[in-house]
């Protein structure tokens, strides 16, 4: 009886002859036979084709990882079959061979080398060639090889594919005819499955190296210290700010996997803090290390909603500072180039506020309300070594007692009812730093001085209601219109604590006493008013330059600019002439008046006629009133019962 492999034979020997194909044969092995034959190969005649060694030393190098992965795979499989007479064989997607598994004198018998390329180009019909061609794993036994050299030897091939169903390359087992069964080919289907399952792992373990590169990176990029807990209490992440702000100096190996308890130490307060976090909601906050840093915390949950951790987030107080202090504006926005004017003693006022901002001491500025007192101390604060630190104000006479202690000094939890919980800084801890500006100093009562004399003396504060002391580096620029010494005479000013200000005394002469710079600031003051309210008023006239220069100006600059803004918005053309200013800057008869020299108008007179003119001007509107006056409604509220003005 005539064996497949003789049948086999003669039905090649009989295409080879004729191209007639015996219908024994399989389609795909006589689609590659006619293929072959197309080709003007040879069948008697091996010639591989070998790729340059330049290219092989690339293509395996980046095919490295493949390799590597198929080498485990390909020697477990030679384990099996060692001894038999088979080669395992790895061929890139282009059929190039990039690895073999097998003894010597097989490999040798084979005549197959590393970079040969089993293409039908170059060896005619192979498994190899057609496991690319078709996309599926295929044994091509004995004759159905197109070269005779591959006569006795049978070849089981099955592709390998990427994750995308792309394909990497081919896996191949060789052995001589005899020893060649159809397990063959499963055997190497299931090496090409345990490639992809390594592969696909390889991919994996890859996704969550980059993954942790990028939580680790994340993690290290944000300012607050973050410390991740198993429901043990064991440390599975932390960053390096973490570690900072709680001391922590072991190596991150000797951290991760280890009880928060162990690493800290048994007593530390923290550990105790966090037991009883896996019993309550998220988010709670609790002071650690006398008030060095909060501790915010938030579970973490599986998907049945079980606990399965939580992460800690630790703040620096001095962070939150500096956090607070931008969401709230404590910086200062103006420099000396906003303090506009060329009179010479105004120069001088100028040159000794620059000489102060190069200083760390205190400075006590004195003037008129309305001369730019927060300018300056903007200015001076910008100008020093201070000035990346946060500046504060409060202005003393528009707080309530009651009030403005607990804004200065804060407050701790449970000092009141109503009390946040972890209280809440004062300004005083918010301008740690930086500046912390005092306007109108010389409303503030008795009892305060006292303990903020005790404050400038101990660079400390006591929260209302606390008993921690909390150490303040603060600069204090305080203003005032009032006479400190005749206040000090009279008992409403602490001498003390006028000597602790008054380090820097910088008087701001009036408006009155710099009218050759009323031109300049008018110009100024109508240049930006028209970008603030999208006008276009260009010109001021000579009159009305004329009536400012006679004018007394008892609210000085900001009053200046109130009479702008009003005169811009009442203004039809592109000209300021004088019926757009009010009528309290006219005599009865319609004239400018005129003020003699060296008189002076009464400024609480001058203020109430203001109040009431701006008052009637807007329907009773306070609130618009204050907005024009720059000054709260508790203050113009205050003036309007001063003044008795019944509108």
């Amino acid at each position: 009886m005539e064996t497949r492999k003789e049948s086999l034979k003669k039905a090649w020997e009989t295409f080879v002859h004729d191209s007639s194909i015996d219908p024994t044969v399989r389609p795909v092995i006589a689609e590659s036979w006619g293929r072959s034959k197309a080709l003007g190969i040879d069948p008697n005649v091996f010639r591989i084709q070998r790729t340059a060694p330049d290219t092989i030393e690339k293509e395996l190098s980046d095919q490295q990882q493949f390799i590597n992965t198929s080498l485990s795979i390909m020697k477990n499989l030679f384990d099996f079959v060692q001894g038999t007479g088979f080669l395992i064989s790895l061929a890139d997607k282009n059929g190039m061979i990039l690895d073999l598994v097998g003894e010597d004198k097989i490999v040798k018998k084979a005549g197959t080398h590393i970079g040969d390329i089993w293409t039908e180009e170059s060896l005619g019909t192979n498994s190899i060639c057609l496991s690319l061609l078709t996309r599926a794993p295929i044994q091509v036994f004995a004759a159905e090889h197109y070269l005779t050299s591959f006569h006795s030897w049978t070849c089981s091939s099955a592709p390998i594919f990427d994750e995308n169903g792309a394909i990497l390359g081919v896996l191949s087992m060789t052995g001589e005819c005899d020893q060649v069964h159809l397990h063959t080919l499963g055997m190497v289907v299931a090496g090409v499955n345990a490639i992809k399952d390594n592969l696909q792992m390889q991919t994996s373990f890859k996704q969550i190296a980059i993954s942790n590169t990028y939580k680790t990176a994340i993690m290290e990029s944000i300012d607050e210290g973050i410390v991740a807990l198993t429901t043990e209490g064991a440390v599975t992440h932390i960053n390096n700010t973490a570690r900072r702000i709680l001391k922590i100096d072991r190596p991150m190996k000797e951290i991760v996997g280890t009880l928060l308890r162990q690493v800290l130490g048994s007593h530390h307060p923290l550990c105790d803090k966090i037991e009883n976090c896996f019993k309550i909601s998220n988010g709670d906050i609790f002071f650690m290390d006398e008030g060095s840093f909060t501790v915010t915390h938030r579970l973490i949950h599986s998907r049945d909603n079980q606990i399965i951790g939580m992460v800690l987030v630790l703040r620096e107080m001095k962070m939150m500072k500096k956090l607070v202090n931008g969401m709230v504006g404590a910086r200062a926005r103006y420099t000396f180039h906003d303090i506009i004017g060329n009179n010479t003693k105004f120069k001088e006022t100028i040159k000794l506020a620059k000489a102060a901002g190069n200083s760390v001491s205190n400075v006590l500025l004195l003037g008129e309300s309305g001369t730019g007192k927060e300018i300056f101390a903007q200015s001076i604060h910008n100008a020093g070594p201070r000035r990346s630190g946060p500046f504060l104000g409060i202005n003393c006479a528009a707080l309530p007692r009651g009030l403005i202690e607990s804004e200065l000094f804060g407050y701790a939890e449970g000092a009141f009812t109503g009390a946040k919980k972890g209280g809440n800084p004062g300004k005083f801890e918010l301008a740690d730093g930086g500046t912390f500006f005092l306007d109108e100093i010389g409303e503030m009562s008795l009892d305060l001085q006292a303990i903020l004399l005790r404050v400038l003396q101990e660079s400390s504060i006591v929260r209302i209601g606390g008993k921690e002391i909390i150490p303040v580096d603060v600069r204090i620029i305080a203003a005032t219109n009032k006479d400190l010494l005749k206040e000090i005479k009279i008992g409403n000013f602490r001498r003390d604590l006028y000597y602790r200000l008054n380090v820097l005394t910088i008087n701001i002469p009036p408006l009155q006493k710099r009218k050759d710079d009323i031109s300049t600031l008018a110009t100024y003051f109508l240049n930006i008013l028209n970008q603030r309210l999208n006008t276009n008023v260009k010109f001021i006239s000579d009159e009305v330059l004329e009536i400012f220069g006679s004018y007394h100006w008892p609210g000085n600059i900001r009053e200046l600019q109130n009479i702008l803004e009003r005169a811009i918005n009442i203004t039809n053309g592109n000209t300021i002439i004088p019926a757009s200013l009010p009528e309290f800057m006219f005599s009865p008869n319609g004239t400018p008046k005129n003020i003699a020299a060296g008189s002076q108008v009464p400024l609480k007179e001058y203020e109430k006629q203001l109040i009431i003119s701006l008052l009637e001007e807007h329907n009773g509107n306070r609130a618009k009133v204050a907005k024009i006056l720059n000054i709260s409604r508790t203050t113009l509220y205050r003036k309007i019962d001063d003044y008795n003005i019944g509108i």
